[in-house]
């Protein structure tokens, strides 16, 4: 009889810590326990799904990124391979080499060794300093 009580009071203990333990994690009221932890689940789900989003944008982007930089490259090494004279410039170099200077050429000579896409200089028309 003496065990009965005592297996009673240890299982009471443990009920009372429990009860004691989830009141101060989570408030005295168990609706809104339910309803804390549905919203808390709901709203981490709703970030590591934007975060699983970022990552398959940002990979998108950059593997987008390196292939256009390859498929520069090697626009550039065909070009360069062809030779310099038949690369594309806008059609600025074939306008100023036979000394025309119509709708399709730059109204100031100047700047004939720009690319007319870009606007910077050509690989085989870098200035030379020094």
């Amino acid at each position: 009889m003496a065990s009965d009580y005592d297996n009673q009071l240890i299982e009471s203990v443990a009920v009372r810590r429990n009860r004691l333990l989830t009141a101060l994690l989570y408030g005295n009221n168990p609706n809104e326990r339910r309803w804390a932890d549905t919203v808390k689940l709901f709203l981490f789900s709703v970030a590591v799904a934007a975060l699983i989003a970022a990552v398959c944008v940002g990979y998108s982007f950059v593997t987008n990124l390196l292939e256009q930089n390859r498929a520069k490259q090697e626009q550039q090494q065909q070009s360069a391979a062809a030779g310099p004279g038949t690369a594309y410039d806008g059609g600025w170099a074939a306008a100023a080499g036979a000394g025309s200077e119509s709708s399709t050429g730059p109204e100031n000579t100047s700047i004939e060794h720009l690319s007319y896409e870009t606007g910077a200089w050509q690989p085989w028309r870098m200035p030379t300093h020094g």
